[in-house]
């Protein structure tokens, strides 16, 4: 699971760059929502 990749990256390295993967981790869960690109900048405060 991509998340747990996440958490093995930050225990190895606590100060890890993580953001790709919580990025495309994000993307993902729009794609599993749905969500229209206006409601992914609602949900990312970019209104």
């Amino acid at each position: 699971m991509r998340g747990l990749r996440v958490q093995d990256r930050c225990a190895v390295t606590p100060d890890a760059d993580t953001v790709e993967l919580e990025a495309e981790i994000d993307r993902l869960v729009y794609a599993l929502y749905g969500l229209t690109a206006e409601e992914v900048a609602g949900v990312e405060g970019r209104v």
